[in-house]
């Protein structure tokens, strides 16, 4: 699987059999995907895009299972229990073997019912932007909460300072993230990947 990030929230995965689109946008430009997952008010139009995914719920489609799971985009009160505000839509799937998580716009800490129903998950995919609904120890909670063996942040304006308040590791951006199979994945430790837009 290779994953390459074009800005906001937006990630293409290309698997073996397919490409998978996150929340394609007009700065995104001319990306494409066989499927296309949505959790953005307008999703920008995608050429030869065989499914469009924008509702909570189960799907499986050309063999990869996907659960969209309902969200908001702000908190109910200081305890974070459950969001109100805008509602958004948290992607999980497995391609290729390797489970992944895409966050969308959430604003408030998961629950643990949420974080049990999203089950395991290797890569996810977390806001750190300048406009995260998100505050650091929210996204902290989350990512601990989840715990993935690969965080992938995403979001608008600089995320490294972001990344050294949240005390997570700040590699090198990549063009993309490569991985072959599940056990190449890091097993004791998680690992931070930071992608250039492309």
């Amino acid at each position: 699987m290779e994953i390459k990030w074009h800005g906001n929230t937006c990630f293409t995965l290309k698997g073996k059999g397919t490409k998978v689109l996150i929340n394609p946008d007009k700065q995104a430009g001319s990306v494409t995907g066989n499927i296309v997952l949505s959790s953005l008010e307008e999703t920008a139009e995608v050429k030869d895009a065989e499914k469009v995914v924008d509702w909570p719920g189960e799907y499986e489609i050309k063999g990869i299972s996907i659960e969209g799971f309902r969200a908001w985009t702000k908190s109910k009160s200081k305890e974070d229990e459950e969001g109100v505000g805008d509602e958004t839509i948290i992607y999980y799937f497995n391609m290729d073997g390797i489970k992944v998580c895409h966050l969308g716009a959430v604003g408030h800490v998961l629950t643990s019912d949420m974080v049990k129903e999203i089950g395991d998950v290797d890569i996810l995919m977390i806001d750190l932007g300048e406009k995260s609904n998100l505050d650091g120890k929210k996204t902290m909670n989350i990512i601990e909460a989840i715990e993935s063996r690969v965080v992938i942040p995403m979001g608008e304006g600089d995320l490294s300072a972001t990344m050294k308040e949240l005390g997570l590791d700040k590699p090198s951006p990549e063009e993309s993230y490569v991985v072959k199979s599940r056990s190449e994945l890091p097993d004791d430790k998680r690992l931070t990947m930071l992608l250039k837009k492309v």
